[in-house]
């Protein structure tokens, strides 16, 4: 009956239809927060002929939602290059958790070892594309410990909660010379 219904629709449907695979996130992301799927945000910059990336943040979904967004009811939660969560998570009105308050899973010493891989994928991904200054991805990665791109944002892109969640400036080492290049002269 449902495929029917499905099938009738794809028919008769003026314009594009899209059709998305289901995502089971792996179970490091699922014992989080299991109802929504738990993207990274990586967004990476080329800078004086080297892909380089902002500190990490993950999005968490909370409240029995199934967004991961921050502007949905999420919360995000800063991440080492080596996978390491850092101890708050943060919503986007500054509200802070310590542990899940659902799953009431504690970030503290919180292990995510297929981080480095994430960052490898992305760097890839954007020398692919060299033509863009900047790209921010959301990346997932499935029960099989596959990586999945959900999106690549090339405009509007959010580079607020990664610094919120990180505590620090997007640009670490380079920030000085990317706002003299951004500058005025």
């Amino acid at each position: 009956m449902v495929l029917e219904i499905i099938k009738d629709r794809i028919l008769n449907e003026k314009g594009i239809v899209v059709v998305q695979e289901c995502i089971k996130q792996h179970e490091k992301l699922s014992t989080l927060y299991p109802n929504a799927v738990n993207t990274f945000r990586v967004i990476t910059y080329l800078w004086n002929g080297k892909v380089n990336h902002v500190p990490l943040a993950l999005r968490i979904g909370q409240g029995g939602g199934y967004l991961d967004n921050a502007h949905a009811g999420g919360m995000f939660i800063g991440v080492s290059d080596t996978g390491q969560l850092n101890s708050v998570a943060f919503t986007e009105f500054g509200d802070r958790y310590e542990k899940h308050p659902d799953t009431q899973i504690e970030f503290k010493n919180y292990v995510i070892d297929f981080v480095p891989e994430i960052i490898k994928t992305t760097e890839k991904l954007h020398l692919s594309t060299p033509q863009l200054g900047i790209i921010s991805w959301d990346i997932t990665v499935d029960e099989c410990k596959m990586i999945v791109l959900i999106e690549a944002n090339t405009r509007g892109q959010s580079i607020w909660f990664p610094q919120m969640a990180n505590g620090k400036g997007a640009f670490g080492e380079n920030t000085k010379e990317i706002l003299q290049f951004i500058s005025p002269k």
